[in-house]
Order: structure tokens, then C-alpha cells, then sequence
């Protein structure tokens, strides 16, 4: 039996009363429209959104499809997401507690950096249905200039982090699952990295030393990320990858 992850539990109990105001990318309306698109949902569709959380991605499809599946492994997280999805399943991505190929579409936004990503997408496979979709929407490094310093700054920012992307990676698990990679969107997100660390999980020591990485990341990382500092605050631009793929 796969439990889930302590860390990944107490770090979201303590950032769950603030989530929806801890970065600029939670509540995009863009953002959230572009992995509506690139699911591309329909009517009949049964929704499995994977990691829900408070249930923002779930919100999107709800009413616009057959039915939303929300599957979280925090309680406090996802007790937000009741009346935005139609069933809400405690469990891990690693053992979804549904039959073969059962749902439509698969949806992800910022939950597979705490799973086994292997167990995770050979689980996705497993559930779809032939010809289902997948969307996921991750942040990643822009590449290999930057990787070294945003990986940095991530696992500064959230301990409980196993997995960090860099473009191809999401990708080629989901071909290892058998599935059928489609194309890949991104998306850049314009963030307050005072707001972005103010998320209630972190002290003031943890904050200083990500203002501290960000200061001392190297000219591509700057360069990339376009970084600026402004008003006492620094501004990064974030990457997020829409990964498409579809079940033979």
C-alpha cells in the first residue's frame, strides 16, 4: 500500500488556508483556460483532476462535462474543492482507486513533483480510456542554463519537492506509459517571489535564503527568468509546461 508522503501532508496543512493567494499562477484565468484547451474536453467526458487541491483546474471543467473526479492525498487541501468537483477521492497518484480504463481526460497541475513519476503516469495510463487525454501543466527550468539555480530556489521553497522538470521530462515518462505524447505548450507567469514564498509553510530564515539564491543565481538563470528587483520585492518569470497526450 502506498502511503502518502508525510512531508508533502504537513507542509500543505500549513499552506492550505492561503493557497489561493500564495502566487499570481493560482488563480490565472489564462492559465487555467489553456489546460482546459489542451484536455480538450467533452461532454460526456468523465474528468479525473488529479492532485485537485482547492479544486480551481476541477472548477473549470465542472458543469462542462459528464462528470469531475478530484483525487488529493491532503484533506486540507481538498476539503476547498467540495461543490467544484462531483466525487473527491483520498489517494495517492501512485494507486488510484479506480477501475481500468475509467475516465476520459486526465488533468494535472502542479502535483507530480511529490509522486513517483513513474508509478504516476503508468496509473494515468492505466485509468484512461483508449483514446483518453492528458494535461498536465507543471513548472519547470527553462533548461540546462538555468536548472541548477531554479531547482535551487524550488526545493527552498517546498522541502517536501522529489521531482523538478526541465523541458522533455513529463514527456518522456508519459511515453514510457505507453501513451502518445502530443504537443507541448508554455506559458510564463510574471511572480512576486514575495509572494510566492509568503505561503504560511516557511520561516523567515527559509524566505531569506531563497531572496538570497535569487541574488546569487547565475546571468543565464537572471537572464531567463528575467529577473528584477523593484519596491523591495524580486520578480521572476516562471515557466510552465502544458504537456499533452492521448491513450492508443
Amino acid at each position: 500500500m502506498i502511503r502518502p508522503n508525510e512531508k508533502v501532508l504537513a507542509h500543505f496543512k500549513k499552506r492550505s488556508e492561503r493557497y489561493n493567494r500564495s502566487s499570481r499562477w493560482v488563480v490565472d484565468e489564462k492559465l487555467l483556460g489553456a489546460i482546459f484547451d489542451a484536455a480538450c474536453p467533452g461532454p460526456d467526458d468523465v474528468v479525473l483532476d488529479i492532485a485537485t487541491g482547492t479544486g480551481l483546474v476541477a472548477r473549470r471543467f465542472k458543469g462542462r462535462v459528464a462528470k469531475v473526479i478530484g483525487l488529493d492525498v491532503s484533506p486540507d487541501m481538498a476539503r476547498q474543492a467540495e461543490g467544484l468537483v462531483d466525487r473527491l477521492i483520498m489517494a495517492p497518484v501512485e494507486k488510484i482507486p479506480l477501475p481500468d480504463a475509467s475516465v476520459d481526460v486526465c488533468v494535472c497541475r502542479q502535483g507530480l513533483q511529490f509522486a513517483d513519476l513513474p508509478q504516476a503516469a503508468a496509473e494515468i495510463a492505466r485509468v484512461l480510456r483508449p483514446g483518453g487525454r492528458v494535461a498536465l501543466c507543471h513548472l519547470a527550468a527553462y533548461g540546462d542554463a538555468d536548472a541548477e539555480d531554479a531547482f535551487k530556489i524550488q526545493a527552498l521553497r517546498n522541502p517536501a519537492r522529489v521531482n523538478y522538470f526541465k523541458p522533455g521530462d513529463l514527456e518522456a515518462a508519459l511515453a514510457a506509459a505507453g501513451l502518445a505524447v502530443g504537443p507541448t505548450g508554455r506559458y510564463e507567469s510574471r511572480e512576486s517571489v514575495g509572494g510566492w514564498i509568503d505561503h504560511g509553510a516557511g520561516t523567515e530564515e527559509e524566505r531569506a535564503a531563497i531572496r538570497r539564491a535569487y541574488r546569487e543565481a547565475g546571468p543565464d538563470f537572471k537572464r531567463l527568468h528575467r529577473v528584477e528587483e523593484a519596491g523591495g520585492d524580486i520578480l521572476d518569470t516562471m515557466l510552465f509546461l502544458i504537456v499533452t497526450a492521448r491513450k492508443p
